[in-house]
């Protein structure tokens, strides 16, 4: 298992994506759930040798109450080669691009595993376009970025964080 500490940096929501990041706690909570920026912040990762992929578990503190922790799993599979789940079947195809200074992650689209079978979510459905950047700052650290874009409402939700090998 490897520990990633770091801080958030900037975190904000339009009051649709934060009624979108609210809603989500029925399925795991995904999103970031608040704006508080400043607090100290944990990435793990360690390997899911069950579903050939990576096991992420993301703690966010808070200046109130039990920190956040998000949990997914990144498998390679899928129709792209590459996807990550977050419980109740739930997950998203990723195509990865490599940047100047890092890698990027950007959805596909997103899916319900039922009983088995696969399922793709009707595009009307889904809360828009995620992309997730991981970018080199220094030999030992990086800054990890999520944004979700919808065609129509634009941005709902960004997060920054500075994290640090440990």
């Amino acid at each position: 298992m490897v520990v990633y500490p770091g801080v958030i940096r900037e975190a904000r929501f339009s009051a649709m994506g934060w009624l979108f990041a609210q809603a989500c706690r029925l399925v795991g909570a995904p999103l970031p759930l608040g704006r508080e920026c400043g607090l100290p912040a944990a990435v793990s990762v360690m390997e899911d040798r069950q579903g050939k992929g990576q096991l992420w578990t993301r703690t966010y503190a808070r200046s109130r109450g039990f920190p956040q922790v998000i949990h997914s799993s990144k498998r390679f599979d899928g129709p792209t080669g590459l996807e990550e789940r977050i419980g109740l079947g739930i997950g998203m195809a990723l195509n990865v691009s490599a940047l100047e200074d890092g890698i990027a992650f950007r959805s596909d689209h997103y899916f319900v595993s039922l009983f088995g079978k696969r399922v793709r979510l009707p595009d009307w459905v889904c809360p828009g376009e995620t992309v997730v950047k991981h970018r080199h700052v220094s030999d030992d650290s990086f800054v990890f970025s999520l944004r979700l874009s919808h065609k129509w409402l634009g941005e709902l939700v960004y997060q920054e964080g500075l994290f640090h090998d440990a």
